[in-house]
């Protein structure tokens, strides 16, 4: 018997098609171009199609995640697996905040899209799609992405080219699987739920992100009485200026007013030290807390996230330093 699978079309290049005299994509007729693209796929898995919206993906906000949520959620009794069809822009954001919403996910929930449209010659959509969708008949109980015969962990993927077909990048955690001849899954790379599925769904967008360039005045960033965290994106292993500029004054000032500060990098791999140098040592001194080897992209998502979940600043700098979905590396 074939596995039942839920595929949410949200918008992107991968859907860039349209069938029918009106023009409008209904979920019917997106899974009747779908057939007429890639017959194939209906004979790996039966499929289930819901379009909540069609937007460009940079257009997507937490209430799109909390739709998207709320869609998994409701399906999950009768879904083997659900793949999302998303814009390449911001297909890491949304997979970063899927994983910390969709609290021990045990199904695969694989966010695919494409370079070029589906209906395309050269398109990278066909191969993208069929392998995401038989991805999503494996037991892989997480939130992923898959492009371009990688898959990979949602809230460790970044986009890391716009015209390449390899668009999304795993620097600090290896792949959870690869698509060849064979279709090769690495168990020991994927998570355990450890609890009961739960939703948790409250954001928060009262963030605010500086990243720092030589020479830059800290005096123009201004976060106002609203904002309640600050991520401050340093260079290199987490250093910042100590001789030029008041930007340690005006950190001090932030904490003071009971707003979280976090410290990451500009650099796309690797874990910040911040202990390495003076400047990262007297950050944590005064109360800054780091960002590990977490993307910026899980980052920000987590701190929204965190932002919704706690009114007190010390509860939610101790869940950020925590591992919720398998996004950082916490070492003992």
């Amino acid at each position: 018997m074939k596995k039942k699978i839920l595929l949410i079309h949200s918008g992107g290049t991968i859907g860039m098609t349209r069938d029918g005299q009106d023009g409008v994509l209904r979920p019917d007729r997106f899974y009747a171009s779908l057939l007429k693209v890639i017959p194939e796929i209906s004979t790996i898995a039966d499929i289930e199609v819901e379009i909540p919206f069609v937007l460009d993906s940079a257009e997507l906000n937490f209430q799109h995640w909390q739709k998207l949520a709320a869609i998994v959620k409701d399906h999950l009794p009768e879904s083997d697996g659900v793949v999302i069809t998303h814009g390449t822009d911001t297909l890491a954001y949304t997979a970063s905040a899927l994983s910390y919403m969709l609290q021990n996910i045990p199904i695969p929930v694989i966010l695919t899209g494409a370079q070029r449209p589906m209906d395309e010659l050269r398109s990278d959509a066909r191969n993208n799609l069929i392998n995401a969708v038989e991805l999503a008949t494996a037991d892989i109980p997480e939130v992923a992405v898959f492009f371009d015969y990688k898959l990979m962990r949602g809230n460790r993927t970044s986009k890391n080219h716009v015209n390449f077909f390899d668009a999304f990048v795993s620097r600090n955690y290896p792949l959870l699987a690869e698509v060849g001849v064979n279709i090769e899954i690495y168990r020991a790379n994927l998570l355990h739920p450890g609890g009961p599925f739960q939703v948790r769904e409250r954001f928060d967008n009262s963030l605010a992100v500086l990243k720092l360039f030589p020479g830059c005045n800290s005096d123009y960033f201004q976060p106002g009485p609203a904002i309640r965290a600050i991520l401050l994106i340093a260079f290199g292993a987490g250093t910042i200026p100590l001789q030029s500029g008041n930007l340690p004054v005006r950190i001090a000032e932030w904490l003071a007013a009971g707003k979280a500060v976090v410290l990451a990098s500009e650099a796309r791999g690797g874990k910040i030290e911040p202990r390495l140098y003076e400047s990262g040592q007297r950050l944590l001194a005064m109360g800054v807390v780091s960002a590990g080897d977490m993307t910026f992209e899980a980052t920000a998502t987590k701190l929204m996230f965190l932002l919704g979940q706690h009114d007190r600043t010390e509860a939610l700098l101790n869940d950020f330093q925590r591992s919720l979905a398998g996004e950082m590396t916490v070492l003992q």
